[in-house]
């Protein structure tokens, strides 16, 4: 997990991370641990904050076509995976996810690449997203900041809690019963829609 969680630091904090030294920068690795654990308890806890990871293709062009100053044996195999893609395919609008062995880990890193590949399933989920009462978005979304997501994926995020770990936002929201209901209805929901796509893939 160790070397899984650092394969993907860079990527993934240069995709979503809610640090805007971070996000989109290409700063040295040392500078990301330094930025991070400033952040988080005033230690680089990634490796045990994070089991799962996903980033779009585009993502990585755009960071690894262009030289860094501190490439490393980490960076070398997201480079590896990302030029055998394009060679075999001479496409960079793909997804790319790691995981731990957690099959609720996996499904949620799968909601994200199909919340990126597939339009018909992108659509339908902000539709069902939306049936979710503001205040119990508001709450939901508060949890997420919390563990370290940055605003702009926060739908993207919420989708694939709520289709395969609600309880981890749940177990961290307080909702009256009005609120609890809601997000009972939405949850089964996306559960269902997730359903019906998770039998045309194998995982």
């Amino acid at each position: 997990m160790y070397d899984l969680t650092m394969t993907f630091c860079r990527i993934q904090e240069f995709y979503e991370s809610p640090l805007k030294q971070v996000r989109g920068k290409r700063i040295s690795l040392l500078e990301l641990m330094a930025l991070y654990a400033k952040k988080y308890r005033g230690s680089f806890t990634y490796p045990i904050d994070w089991a799962g990871f996903n980033v779009p293709g585009p993502v990585i062009s755009k960071l690894y076509d262009n030289e860094i100053a501190d490439f490393n044996d980490y960076d070398g195999v997201i480079k590896e995976i990302h030029d055998k893609i394009i060679n075999e395919t001479g496409n960079s609008n793909y997804y790319l996810i790691g995981s731990n062995s957690d099959k609720h880990t996996i499904a949620h890193e799968v909601c994200h690449a199909l919340y990126f590949l597939d339009k018909e399933y992108r659509k339908k989920t902000k539709v069902i997203l939306k049936k979710l009462n503001k205040s119990v978005y508001k709450k939901a979304a508060s949890v997420l900041y919390d563990l370290g997501y940055c605003k702009a994926v926060i739908d993207d995020e919420l989708q694939a809690y709520l289709s395969t770990e609600f309880y981890t936002l749940k177990e961290k929201t307080k909702l009256n019963k009005r609120e609890l209901a809601n997000l009972t209805d939405v949850v089964l929901e996306f559960k269902n829609n997730f359903k019906d796509y998770k039998k045309r893939i194998k995982i």
